[in-house]
């Protein structure tokens, strides 16, 4: 009985630590992402710049638009409006070191959420293959992740286990990461060490729970439909401009088939 009391008094204590995630970062980590939403039209890919914030415990990566202070604005449906930057990419993926856990978060308009998946999402294999990318001598490796053969070049010089969007687990910072149709395509642009070393906080208690295949079937129906999603009393639309949004948004969605997870 008091080793039943024990441990779960320490699961409730890991729970609640785990809810209040809080770090200065020391690092940061600029990539360019050049990949491809619309597997019909493979000829027109899109490009973000996408930042890897690397604390003691703490790292995260998001689109440049939505690091820091920068909120982003609205492409189609997939987000909130401001005037300061645009993407596609709403999410912010934080990586607690401690803990070994990947925390993914998203706004969908006034509701923010988070699921979280082990940190050793990838089975790396070291190829033993070398070059030299941006002044770095790297290394070569290879994982499956999510319905995608990748390829992913690490280099020890820079001795942080991380890399962008969720990938980690190498020895060493992850300077170019690609799939092997090239649809997704993750270059270091940049690698700075920060002083002063910004301040990041987040309570994930205040965020709503969920996993993946949950949050993924609510992000589509709000992108299907924003205006069901959470009813605003101030906003009156007739059924026949509704439905015209929902036949736009459809053709949105109709040319968003190829996200980076196949899984």
């Amino acid at each position: 009985m008091k080793n039943t009391f024990f441990w779960f008094f320490t699961f409730i204590s890991i729970s609640l630590c785990a809810q209040n995630l809080k770090d200065n970062f020391q690092y940061k980590a600029t990539y360019k992402l050049t990949y491809i939403l619309d597997s019909t039209a493979t000829s027109f890919p899109k490009s973000e710049v996408m930042v890897l914030l690397i604390g003691e415990n703490i790292s995260a990566f998001s689109s440049r638009s939505k690091s820091l202070d920068n909120k982003p604005s609205v492409r189609g449906n997939s987000g909130h409006t401001s005037i300061n930057a645009v993407t596609d990419l709403h999410y912010i993926v934080l990586k607690d070191y401690k803990r070994d856990f990947i925390y993914y978060t998203r706004q969908i308009k006034e509701d923010f959420f988070y699921y979280e998946q082990p940190k050793s999402l990838c089975s790396w294999k070291l190829t033993g293959e070398t070059k030299t990318l941006n002044g770095y001598k790297a290394q070569k490796a290879t994982t499956i992740f999510s319905g995608r053969d990748y390829v992913g070049w690490f280099t020890p010089e820079v001795p942080v286990s991380d890399g962008p969007y969720k990938f980690s687990g190498l020895p060493g910072l992850i300077i170019e990461l690609y799939d092997t149709q090239n649809h997704y395509h993750f270059e270091l642009i940049g690698f700075e060490k920060l002083d002063p070393k910004p301040a990041f906080k987040t309570n994930l208690k205040y965020y709503i729970h969920t996993d993946r295949k949950t949050f993924l079937e609510t992000e589509l129906r709000y992108r299907r439909d924003p205006f069901s999603y959470q009813k605003n009393p101030n906003l009156t639309i007739s059924p026949e401009v509704h439905k015209k949004y929902i036949e736009s948004f459809a053709e949105i969605l109709e040319k968003e088939n190829n996200p980076l997870e196949r899984e």
